[in-house]
């Protein structure tokens, strides 16, 4: 894209999409067909309701798509305000109309801490689960226990290893976007 399409993309005042809009009946609607799948699941099961809904979700969401395409074609269809239009033309842009740059989009270790993390909340997964598991085991053999424990610490790692490195990287984040940029 040339900075001659971009400036011409600025003066283009077509309607987008309309926000959607949901009323009390549309509410009770929804409400309805909770009742209505909660009494087919009653009755028919689960599994014919899973397939009941999985085919009204996928003709519902082609029914959308096609009226999401319709309404931005015929918008773009439309011809573009005339050049007498009060608004302004190329409207200046300043440095301070901006937030800053991130450096979310670098790529960087996780570092020593979630290493760590990682590890303590493999061990503390290992020990709560395999100890858990083996008191709800009736009569546990070696092999049962090993693999309880080998398991429940794959687990509590993996599960540590996504919270400390979701937390880290939202703080990070949080920093970034709280930081003074005038210093």
């Amino acid at each position: 894209m040339t900075i001659d399409n971009l400036d011409s993309n600025l003066d283009d005042y077509r309607p987008g999409l309309k926000p959607p809009r949901f009323s009390l009946s549309a509410l009770f609607g929804a409400l309805s067909l909770l009742g209505v799948l909660f009494a087919a699941m009653s009755y028919l099961g689960a599994y014919a309701t899973l397939l009941a809904v999985l085919f009204a979700l996928t003709v519902a969401a082609h029914v959308a798509g096609n009226v999401l395409g319709t309404q931005l074609r015929a918008n773009g269809n439309r011809s573009l305000p005339p050049n007498d239009d009060p608004r302004p033309k190329n409207p200046r842009v300043s440095e301070n109309n901006f937030a800053p740059a991130s450096q979310l989009h670098h790529r960087s270790a996780l570092g020593r801490p979630i290493i760590v993390t990682t590890a303590v909340g493999c061990g503390v997964g290992a020990v709560l689960g395999g100890v858990g598991l083996m008191r709800l085991m009736e009569h546990p053999t070696l092999v049962s226990s090993v693999l309880g424990f080998i398991a429940s610490g794959v687990l509590g790692g993996i599960w540590t290893f996504a919270a400390s490195s979701f937390l880290q990287v939202a703080s990070g984040a949080l920093r970034q976007a709280t930081r003074d940029t005038k210093r």
